[in-house]
């Protein structure tokens, strides 16, 4: 074999020996990126279970406030109907206490009451009977007053719609127009607000 011939035999050996190693990088190539991707697939995983973990934690958090909220709503509300029972015994132990002592000062009124109707069924006086009256209804009138209840002036007074209610209206030549001239029935004032009008007839206008 010449000296040529051996030349373009190496030559085709190193060219053979060329691709294959270029396929070989090739191959190497190939195997790299596949490992690449399965090493993104492998942390796209990795991330998505990380965000799902962060986020059943926000829920599970979430979840606790709404229990700890709903659980102080509850408290709160039990602890207001609480304190509305207390202050309704409250409200209805100081009314029993307050009629409790009113009617305390209105038994000696009906004492006295229960003597007359005695005296006056023993004697058969009338006089009696009438003057008894008057020391009740007079004593009557001081346990009013000690509560702070005074009766409302009228007759002879101008009609005032907030103290006074007409029943009627008639004519009347000596007394200024728009007068009271009758009481049918009493008013009566609880310190300065109206416990009840008087019940009055007006001259007219």
């Amino acid at each position: 074999m010449s000296n040529r011939d051996e030349k373009i035999q190496v030559e085709d050996q190193v060219k053979e020996q060329g691709g294959n190693h270029r396929e070989i990088e090739i191959q190497d190539m190939d195997e790299v990126k596949e490992a690449e991707k399965a090493a993104g697939k492998k942390e796209s995983k990795t991330e998505k279970k990380k965000t799902t973990s962060a986020k059943d934690k926000e829920i599970q958090k979430l979840k606790k406030e709404i229990e700890e909220l709903k659980d102080k709503y509850l408290r709160q509300v039990a602890e207001f109907e609480n304190f509305r029972k207390r202050k309704e015994r409250e409200m209805e132990e100081f009314w029993r206490k307050a009629n409790a002592d009113l009617i305390l000062k209105l038994l000696p009124i009906l004492d006295d009451i229960e003597r007359s109707l005695e005296s006056a069924r023993r004697d058969q006086n009338f006089e009696a009977l009438v003057e008894g009256i008057e020391m009740i209804y007079k004593t009557f009138l001081k346990v009013l007053e000690a509560e702070g209840v005074t009766p409302i002036s009228a007759v002879g007074q101008e009609f005032d719609p907030e103290y006074h209610e007409a029943l009627m209206q008639v004519e009347k030549e000596d007394v200024p127009p728009n007068t009271v001239v009758e009481e049918h029935q009493k008013g009566y004032l609880i310190g300065n607000k109206i416990l009840r009008p008087a019940k009055v007839i007006v001259s007219k206008e």
